[in-house]
């Protein structure tokens, strides 16, 4: 920001030149260029710079800030109406599952694995926000942490360390059944969601069909959807 600040600086005092004599800018500006050289290389910069070049330089930096914040922005909006919207009792309940931290840690690693599915075809914007709806999670998660770590707080930060090694591994294998048949699907959940424990096949059958209805939803959204009204549209929990 302070380099920018004295490019600013510096392009004011250049569009003074034209006001003054030539014989008397000429000392000034050498003594600008001296002052600043070491800090951001204005000796490189012609000692009448075009000032529409250096408006549409400032214009390129402001936009690209605003752009990066926005995105930053959509993130974290994305996440909230995840956490916020989902209905964790209700599916708990579907689908047999005890109401725990890490009950509530897969569901929720689902959910957002579905949002990452859809904005990871959007190229950099996309990874952008994936990058940042993942880092509003271990927020959430640390935020949980202190609340449930009174208790036993050891057991709960080992909880949230092996969860973070296996986060990773749990995306790829939801991309692969993605990919693949049903089975494979439900292989995945069934690992991750119940830890390879006994469990309906009726309950892993609907999820799985939940799913793909859901990604095909997420698919039918627009780009201004995404990145401007970044309101997802969610199929009921009717399983």
């Amino acid at each position: 920001m302070n380099n920018l600040r004295r490019i600013v600086y510096f392009s004011k005092l250049m569009s003074k030149r034209n006001a003054i004599s030539h014989r008397s800018a000429i000392p000034c500006c050498n003594i600008i260029v001296k002052h600043y050289a070491s800090s951001f290389e204005v000796k490189t910069i012609p000692q009448t710079p075009s000032k529409k070049l250096m408006t549409k330089l400032l214009d390129k930096v402001s936009f690209l800030s605003i752009s990066k914040n926005r995105l930053k922005v959509t993130g974290y909006l994305l996440y909230e109406s995840i956490a916020d919207n989902i209905n964790y009792p209700e599916i708990f309940q579907k689908l047999n599952l005890p109401d725990t931290f890490y009950s509530w840690f897969v569901i929720t690693e689902l959910y957002i694995w579905m949002v990452m599915v859809r904005y990871m075809a959007e190229g950099e914007e996309g990874r952008q926000v994936r990058n940042r709806i993942v880092e509003a999670l271990w927020g959430d998660c640390n935020h949980r942490v202190k609340k449930l770590g009174a208790a036993n707080p050891g057991g709960v930060r080992m909880q949230v360390s092996e969860l973070s090694e296996q986060l990773n591994a749990a995306l790829i294998a939801y991309d692969e059944g993605l990919q693949s048949d049903d089975v494979v699907l439900a292989g995945a959940l069934w690992r991750r969601l119940y830890q390879q424990q006994t469990v309906d096949p009726e309950h892993l059958d609907s999820l799985v069909k939940y799913i793909r209805r859901q990604i095909k939803l997420l698919d039918s959204m627009t780009k201004y959807e995404l990145f401007e009204e970044r309101c997802i549209k969610w199929e009921p929990f009717n399983i």
